[in-house]
């Protein structure tokens, strides 16, 4: 199984475009038979230009296969090219977020669809047919989408060279990545005693693609459970891997199928995927085939702004209720200190040679609205990474002057963590 059936369909390219074509095809069919009932003689009685011969018909039929053929295979050949060369640079993972863009899908299917329609048109147009069997009602009507659909393409070519930008998907993941980890824990937990409970054994190996939590709620209560799951979505699992626990009955297997499974990652839900892309678009732009530090300071930017948000979120554990208000699922907390542990390490390891990038790094990390009230594991956590960041880079650095920014940078990070220290 590779995943469930909604994200297998809508993750396909190409599966706006084939419902905008089939739909096409079915308002094409729809004019035609009206043609055929007598619009098309209704529409002749307008008089010029709508009154055309079958010969103007077919020089216009074929003028828009011309032109919609053009456009799309421009407007495809420019998507393939732009991905091609940013996947290259900056990591094919970013690939699965640009074509589920639904702004692209959605005016490749428009000029797919509008090219099919005139396809079928100048098929229909008989130029040495009566008058009545000239199709003037759906060719009036397709030139007028074609005239929509080039207003469209001037918006359409601009919102693409924004969103292959890289600067645009680092924002995105960054605002998903915090919105994520920013998100209520719902229900006080409930005191359970788990050593009775009933292992939950994985199914089939993958990535943890949906968790279909109101249905195990449902089922949760007709059989007075409670679920305790240890993986999240986005987490591997392997199969027959246990993956939480069943608390209250005296079976599991009614959980596991609705817990579906999909071949690789994506980023759907949790801030683990996009805090971890975050850093790999960062390792990538600093490498020497790229040599890209903006983009890294970019990328620094958001992982900050995670940090901000993981200094006030509570690591308490997320229970949600069933319609009684009863907590009856427990889904793992996602805990900054814990899923960005390496990839700050790989950050640090790839940034030392840049010391633009780990003083700017340092510098974001002292800013951060740490208080009382912030979570001291985040706060220890942050000086361990800064510490290491600021000795690995000083050790790479090729100045004493760097190296004294370096040192002024985290001074300035344990003044903010802790002022009361001399």
């Amino acid at each position: 199984m590779a995943g469930s059936a909604r994200h297998a369909f809508w993750s396909n390219f190409w599966a706006l475009p084939s419902l905008m074509i089939s739909g096409a095809l079915l308002v094409t069919a729809g004019l035609l038979i009206l043609d055929r009932q007598g619009a098309s003689a209704w529409v002749g009685d307008w008089g010029w230009p709508l009154s055309m011969p079958g010969k103007t018909a077919l020089e216009l039929a074929s003028g828009l296969v011309t032109l919609h053929s053009a456009f799309a295979t421009l407007y495809f050949s420019i998507t393939l090219l732009v991905l091609t060369l940013a996947s290259s640079n900056l990591g094919v993972r970013l690939i699965d977020r640009w074509i589920g863009d639904q702004k692209i899908r959605f005016t490749l299917g428009l000029l797919l669809a509008l090219l099919s329609s005139a396809l079928i048109v100048l098929f229909s147009v008989d130029s040495e047919g009566p008058p009545e069997r000239v199709p003037r009602l759906t060719l009036t009507v397709l030139t007028v989408a074609s005239i929509l659909g080039l207003a469209w393409m001037t918006r359409a070519l601009n919102h693409l060279g924004r969103t292959v930008h890289v600067d645009t998907s680092i924002a995105q993941l960054g605002r998903n990545a915090t919105r994520s980890l920013s998100r209520d824990r719902r229900a006080d937990p409930p005191h359970l005693d788990l050593k009775g409970g009933v292992s939950i054994r994985a199914a089939e190996t993958g990535y943890i693609d949906e968790i279909k939590c109101d249905k195990i709620l449902e089922e949760a209560c007709a059989r007075g459970a409670v679920v305790c799951l240890a993986r999240g979505t986005g987490d591997f699992m392997m199969e027959g891997e246990e993956i939480g626990t069943v608390v209250g009955d005296a079976d599991s297997a009614w959980v596991t199928p609705h817990i579906l499974a999909a071949s690789y990652r994506n980023d759907t839900r949790g801030p683990v995927f996009e805090a971890n892309l975050l850093v790999e678009v960062a390792s990538r732009a600093l490498s020497p085939a790229v040599n890209d530090f903006y983009t890294a300071l970019a990328c620094c930017d958001r992982l900050a702004s995670l940090f901000a948000v993981a200094l006030n979120t509570s690591h308490i554990p997320q229970w949600l209720t069933d319609k009684n208000g009863m907590p009856r699922l427990e889904l793992p907390t996602e805990k900054v200190t814990q899923f960005m542990d390496g990839p700050m390490k790989a950050f640090r390891q790839t940034a030392a040679p840049y010391p633009t990038v780990i003083i700017h790094m340092i510098k974001l990390i002292a800013r951060l609205p740490c208080s009382s009230e912030s979570e001291r594991e985040v706060v220890d956590f942050l000086w361990i990474h800064t510490q290491a960041m600021a000795e690995h880079g000083a050790s790479q650095a090729q100045t004493d002057l760097d190296r004294a920014d370096i040192r002024a940078a985290l001074e300035t990070v344990r003044r903010r963590f802790w002022p009361a220290e001399p």
